[in-house]
């Protein structure tokens, strides 16, 4: 099921990982279909291999051992729900949970509760090809990392959406005060309710952050008038970097990125930023992509239903 390609690592059902993940694999699945010669997946009576998979992440975990760089693969069509923070804890360091399948097959974690969230409290998790969705009113947070051991995490090709009206997020995914070093790149999040605050909401002083090649939407018009990306304090070598943006909101002012004080350092370049707010113009769009501090480099925005993006830094004329 493996084989060893020496430019991009090691290959796992198609997939390449980084050579930083030699450990054991373990598969998870409860979907129903199995493969060839195996069995359904089971936390009781089987070993984690892929003809006979364990049923759950959180017991998949509790198997891995820290810092051996272990792999957690989540069969096509895996499904699990979550209804209290933590009832999916990665809180093993280094290990990487890896999602199989596209489509209606990439591997969804539900919240099904308010408080409903997969925590990450270990360092060096990753986390691939994997949905999170909230099936329930105003989801505090979908995926939540510690205070304390979460640094270095990794969130890459993930979904952060919703099931439904009024089965929304207010929080996708949540930074809690002293986790850095957080990277997340080529993810959608996507919010179609009024109560959505934040895509990435940073709560304290960070450090290192990379967020690049995502998508954020929010679909229906905010009440709070919070960023989809959002630090409470201040952050530190952060890249903000070739983003799309989208928010049906009708005044654009915070809409898009807010980031508090003023000792903030890093770079915001190549992000795109789109609005129905027609009246929009250079200092509106300064205001919904607040990155004080940061080096920018080749920001466009556009306000108009079909016009074509302007580099808002030093263009007036938006619309």
């Amino acid at each position: 099921m493996s084989q060893a390609n020496p430019k991009d690592g090691i290959l796992l059902a198609g997939v390449p990982l980084s050579v930083t993940n030699p450990g054991k694999v373990f598969w998870v699945n409860n979907s129903g279909v199995i493969p060839d010669n195996g069995v359904g997946g089971s936390d009781l009576s089987s070993r984690g291999t892929y003809l006979r998979p364990f049923a759950t992440i959180d017991y998949a975990v509790g198997k891995c051992t820290a810092s051996r760089g272990d792999v957690i693969m989540l069969m096509p069509g895996h499904a699990e729900n979550v209804a209290t923070n933590g009832a999916i804890e990665a809180d093993v360091a280094g290990v990487a949970i890896v999602g199989l399948g596209s489509g209606s097959l990439t591997p969804k974690i539900s919240a099904t509760a308010a408080a409903g969230a997969v925590k990450v409290t270990a360092a060096n998790v990753s986390l691939f090809n994997i949905q999170f969705e909230a099936n329930f009113a105003d989801c505090t947070n979908l995926l939540n990392l510690s205070d304390v051991g979460a640094d270095y995490c990794g969130v890459f090709n993930c979904k952060f959406t919703e099931a439904g009206t009024d089965l929304n997020f207010l929080r996708a995914l949540r930074v809690n005060t002293t986790a850095d070093y957080l990277t997340v790149d080529n993810c959608t999040f996507v919010g179609s309710d009024a109560s959505n605050d934040n895509c990435i909401a940073a709560l304290g002083t960070h450090i290192g952050f990379v967020i690049t090649n995502n998508r954020f939407a929010f679909l229906t018009a905010q009440t709070a008038g919070e960023g989809q990306i959002e630090v409470a304090t201040k952050i530190t070598d952060t890249f903000v970097a070739h983003n799309h943006f989208y928010s049906a909101t009708a005044a654009v002012d915070n809409a898009f990125v807010t980031m508090a004080g003023t000792a903030n350092t890093g770079w915001a370049a190549h992000n795109f930023l789109k609005s129905v707010d027609l009246d929009a113009d250079a200092a509106n769009f300064l205001g919904a992509f607040d990155v004080t501090g940061l080096g920018c480099f080749e920001n466009y925005a556009v306000a108009d239903a079909d016009g074509n993006g302007v580099n808002f830094l030093t263009d007036d004329n938006l619309t």
